[in-house]
């Protein structure tokens, strides 16, 4: 009847277990690539530098066919 209770209202606190749990096992997969971190990375920082790096290349190509068209008309 009490864990009822007790699963009915969360506010109340669960008993703790008095001996520690096991660890968990070691992970079965490998560390990801680089790039599928840098690609896939939820950090600022990464995202800052993949917004940067973004804005130089479309700059880069933006300047190159401006200047293609400056090349056509002139």
């Amino acid at each position: 009847m009490l864990s009822r209770i007790r699963m009915a209202i969360p506010s109340l606190p669960m008993p703790v277990p008095s001996t520690p749990l096991p660890a968990a096992p070691p992970a079965d997969h490998e560390t990801p690539h680089w790039l599928f971190r840098y690609v896939f990375s939820q950090d600022p920082k990464t995202i800052a530098k993949q917004y940067l790096l973004t804005g130089m290349a479309w700059a880069l190509v933006a300047g190159t066919l401006s200047t293609l068209f400056r090349l056509q008309l002139g």
